[in-house]
């Protein structure tokens, strides 16, 4: 192989790699930005999932009415 299509090999794979990396790294801002996007959806999500967790629960005040004795008539 001469030095010429030695460099012409070199500049190539060079041009290759940096599209590459662009690309690649284009990719990853966008996978970011989505993400990103999602936190205040996750955030309100976990907010319902409490609040219905809540209104499932047995108010302590009913507990105590239930487990209290029965007078009999």
């Amino acid at each position: 192989m001469s030095i010429e299509t030695v460099v012409t090999l070199a500049s190539a794979a060079t041009a290759v790699i940096a599209i590459l990396f662009c690309a690649v790294r284009k990719a990853l801002k966008e996978a970011e930005a989505s993400l990103l996007a999602l936190v205040p959806v996750m955030l309100a999500l976990g907010k319902i999932h409490t609040a219905w967790q809540q209104t499932r629960r047995p108010q302590e005040d009913d507990v105590e009415r239930e487990e209290g004795p029965r007078a009999l008539p």
